[in-house]
């Protein structure tokens, strides 16, 4: 545009005057500064638009993510329910075949340990990762729960049946065990309410109410079970809550 302009004004008024060219040179540098200018903030601009694209479809893709998952969800819970029944039922077997106090050595059958479909934990995993908008750590702690359960009744089967006749286990220890699994049933059953969009807020916590109610749902009642309701009311004397055993063993 530049040579443009000065052929036109060359071809009308002739020869530029002196000291055109010292004053052409310093328009030309500050001509030049600006277009850089302006080719730097239509950079930038464009970058940014690129990343606010970019980062609107990661958003879009999360929560279409987040929303097949919370479809799922509902199936992922009931097996939980379904894995902890199945646990408390096992547990409770062996409390049938105590002596008084304790379970015999070589007593704690290979199936105690209940198998849960690998599929749920890594929906209910994919479900953390992609829960933007809600905190999720009830699923946090009941995903860690279920690990940690099935940690246990490994290890007590390993005792009872290992090496040199076995260990004796203490009555004590399976009722904390079956308690254990009724806070895993009332974790699961807690969510159910938002999985199946009855409400969307979602539950941070469970009580030991709801851990009795697990209890009853499983067909474990206090006039038959009294010493676990005995036991869960001296928890509840001395936690915040049935999580508090997260922290460390159980007491009994």
């Amino acid at each position: 545009m530049l040579i443009v302009l000065l052929t036109i004004w060359l071809s009308i008024v002739g020869p530029m005057p002196d000291g055109f060219a010292a004053w052409l040179y310093q328009w030309q540098t500050l001509a030049g500064a600006g277009v850089a200018s302006i080719a730097v903030y239509i950079a930038v601009r464009n970058t940014t638009r690129s990343l606010d694209h970019a980062e609107g479809l990661e958003r879009h893709r999360r929560s279409r993510k987040n929303a097949a998952l919370r479809a799922m969800l509902p199936l992922a819970l009931a097996q939980v329910t379904d894995y902890a029944e199945r646990s408390a039922h096992a547990l409770n077997a062996m409390l049938d075949q105590c002596d008084g106090e304790a379970l015999p050595a070589m007593t704690a059958p290979e199936s105690l340990a209940q198998q849960l479909p690998s599929e749920t934990l890594s929906t209910l995993a994919d479900f953390i990762e992609y829960s933007d908008r809600v905190d999720v750590a009830l699923v946090e702690t009941a995903v860690a729960w279920i690990q940690i359960q099935d940690s246990r009744l490994r290890d007590l089967i390993k005792r009872n049946r290992g090496p040199g006749g076995g260990e004796i286990i203490t009555r004590a220890e399976i009722e904390g065990r079956l308690i254990d699994a009724a806070t895993i049933y009332a974790s699961a059953s807690s969510v159910y309410n938002y999985a199946r969009r009855r409400q969307e807020h979602f539950p941070h916590t469970i009580s030991w109410e709801a851990v009795r109610g697990a209890f009853r749902n499983m067909r474990f009642w206090d006039d038959e079970h009294p010493r676990l309701y005995a036991i869960m009311a001296g928890r509840e004397n001395h936690t915040t809550g049935p999580f508090d055993a997260l922290h460390g063993e159980p007491a009994a």
